[in-house]
């Protein structure tokens, strides 16, 4: 796939930054040159052969290229996937969600499977129990410190019984590091964070469905002719393409089914709502035992789906406010569940009658039951003391399809006579009236355990009404946060992600146009991305602007190229005064243009962070030292030592840019 000079340097820099210069010397070449054998890439950067296939093997562990052999000549073609070389610049942040989310332990073997590509079950196992040694400070028999740990009255005493207690000690400390590697394995692998390696993965998606076309078309000599055997053949390149996806996801649908059916459901009832430190059950412990031999590696797709979800709780908090934000992230992590991906392959899914995907729903049930105890969810929602304030059918009014406007498809919100296809005012959900008088037993934190009453009311059946509150107003909010589509276990909801995107990439086109063209230039984006093309004459009266400022700040917005102007003359002269000069606001050309600079700024600040460090060369040779590296402070000489701290404060910043810069990518491209 082609790509733009920003979005391969920058892959490049990125490779060159973690892994070194052969390797991002050989994918530069990909990028440049497209797909190349061993022999041309030797003859292209001019490294032996013998070096290039080291290189070639580290991208591969990588999964930074794909390779395919023609099965004619055996010769192997190689060829660059710079999305999975972009996404090293998120490996931070995925590091941070998945601490957050599932502890630790998951942290570390997140971290190791990102440095080093892929690896086996059993060597995951085995490196999660050589730190856990190493942190406690034991490495073959002594101390980090240097003191011998087969001293005193442990090895010394002559009865044996401490040593049978160390010994006792040992075995349950290993037997419980095996069960908290396992269940974290399980864990991640259910979540879909970890995602177990097959043969096709190294495939380009080019090559993966032209190897089933050649398949297919083998059984047909003299081609397909016919819409009929057209169909049939489209048929079933997509069902073999969802097949082969779902090869990888074998081990997920049975740790998801153990999961499900072992003590730790009970357990995330019992305790905080916590998964980071579940205890799973045998079963899934002994299914990823016995898949020890299974390469995994990190599902980049997934860890996308987990970020936009961040993104949105975020933005829920900063608009509506803390409690709605938790109960929406709730919703968002049990819909995540199903939803494996954030934007949806056409290729493979198949759409209904009316032209979508099938949407993924969760029941206000299942959402209660994830909900944490400790959230207080009366915070945030109005009191209304008088019976009958609240028009029941138009609150818990159903919205069954997405919402698709009747008239201009350029309006991020329904106005007052609009309405939404396929929707019927009296469809609403009864089960909104009898909320908070119901009780709902087992769920919340309540199983096996009495519900107190307060003031005659279930506290379950209260939290469930309230938990319900939030849910309309993410429902009801103009961006759309949330669609009740559905009555069963006290109302089904989906959320609608793709026009909740575009909501989002709206927000971000008009911020970055406000701070660099100011408040008129973006009336004016405003208004042509409303109305489409419009004549010079026009737009001062709808901007409410002078003539000459209109000109001046749409002639500095076409030079930046946020805006195109048309010229249609009225005669065949084409003289300026006898042309109409036609103003207009391309979405997609401006986005493709904001990304590439984008991409551009992450390049300068890399390029600038490797000046600062060629400046400071020799404080880094001395800090990289294995007798410094952890006490720089203490070995370091005071003006070496603020050196070292000022390169460590502008390494911070430029890295902190580089991740704003890549939340822009994120909502312009990714989410």
């Amino acid at each position: 796939m082609l790509v733009t000079k920003n979005v391969a340097e920058l892959c490049v820099l990125l490779i060159s930054e973690l892994y070194g210069q052969l390797p991002s010397r050989i994918f530069a070449d990909l990028l440049a040159r497209g797909r190349s054998t061993v022999a041309q890439l030797a003859q292209h950067t001019s490294v032996n052969q013998r070096h290039v296939r080291h290189g070639i093997a580290v991208l591969i562990q990588l999964n930074l290229i794909f390779h395919h052999t023609d099965q004619d000549n055996d010769i192997t073609h190689y060829e660059a996937s710079h999305s999975a070389a972009y996404n090293l610049v998120r490996m931070g942040k995925i590091l941070d969600m998945v601490q957050t989310k599932y502890g630790q332990h998951a942290h570390y073997l997140v971290h190791e499977l990102l440095l080093h590509g892929h690896a086996k079950i059993s060597d995951l196992v085995e490196a999660f129990k050589n730190r856990h040694t190493t942190r406690n400070g034991i490495v073959n028999g002594t101390l980090q410190n240097g003191h011998d740990h087969a001293s005193g009255s442990i090895n010394g005493n002559s009865n044996g019984v401490a040593n049978g207690s160390a010994s006792v000690k040992s075995e349950d400390d290993d037997r419980n590091m095996d069960d908290q590697v396992h269940d974290t394995l399980a864990q991640l692998i259910a979540a879909g964070i970890l995602e177990p390696i097959v043969p096709t993965m190294y495939q380009s998606p080019q090559d993966l469905r032209s190897s089933i076309e050649q398949a297919y078309l083998a059984d047909y000599p003299t081609g397909i002719r016919g819409s009929k055997q057209t169909a049939e053949f489209e048929r079933h390149v997509r069902d073999k393409l969802k097949e082969i996806q779902q090869e990888s996801t074998h081990l997920k649908r049975r740790l998801e089914i153990e999961i499900a059916l072992g003590p730790v459901t009970k357990r995330r009832k019992l305790v905080n709502g916590d998964v980071s430190n579940l205890h799973l059950g045998d079963g899934a412990r002994n299914i990823v035992a016995q898949q020890f031999d299974t390469a995994v590696r990190v599902n980049y797709e997934k860890c996308t789906v987990e970020l936009r979800n961040l993104k949105l709780e975020r933005y829920v908090e900063d608009l509506i406010g803390d409690t709605t934000a938790k109960v929406y992230a709730t919703l968002l992590d049990v819909l995540g569940k199903k939803v494996s991906r954030c934007q949806v392959d056409r290729s493979i899914e198949v759409e209904d009658d009316n032209g979508a995907t099938i949407e993924p729903r969760v029941s206000t049930q299942d959402v209660f039951e994830q909900l944490s105890p400790s959230i207080d969810l009366s915070a945030g929602i109005g009191k209304l003391h008088g019976e009958g304030t609240i028009d029941i059918k138009y609150a818990e009014k159903l919205r069954r399809y997405p919402p698709q406007l009747k008239g201009s498809t350029l309006k991020e919100t329904l106005e007052e006579d609009e309405e939404i296809i396929g929707s019927d005012d009296e469809d609403y959900d009864h089960s909104g009236e009898a909320a908070g008088h119901l009780g709902l037993n087992g769920q919340n934190g309540t199983n096996g355990v009495e519900m107190q009453e307060e003031d005659g009311v279930p506290v379950g059946s209260r939290r469930l009404h309230e938990m319900r509150q939030h849910l309309l107003i993410l429902a009801e909010s103009s961006q759309g946060f949330v669609r009740h589509c559905g009555e069963r276990d006290f109302g089904e909801w989906t959320v609608d992600f793709e026009p909740l995107v575009q909501h989002l990439k709206f927000l971000e086109l008009d911020t970055i146009i406000e701070n660099r063209f100011g408040r008129q230039g973006l009336r004016l984006t405003r208004i042509l991305r409303e109305k489409g093309k419009l004549d010079d004459k026009t737009l001062p009266g709808l901007a409410l602007m002078k003539k000459p400022d209109v000109h001046v700040k749409m002639a500095e917005m076409e030079m930046a190229g946020f805006l195109d102007v048309q010229e249609v003359p009225r005669d065949n002269n084409r003289a300026a005064a006898r042309t109409i000069f036609f103003w207009f606001f391309d979405l997609d050309r401006t986005l493709q243009r904001i990304l590439d600079n984008t991409y551009k700024s992450m390049v300068r600040c890399f390029q600038r962070l490797e000046v600062e460090r060629q400046k400071k060369k020799s404080v880094l040779e001395l800090a990289e030292r294995k007798d410094v590296q952890g006490v720089e402070e203490d070995r370091l000489r005071g003006d070496v030592y603020n050196e070292y701290i000022q390169l460590l404060d502008i390494e911070k910043k430029l890295l902190g840019q580089v991740a704003k810069l890549d939340d822009i990518v994120s909502v312009f491209r990714d989410f």
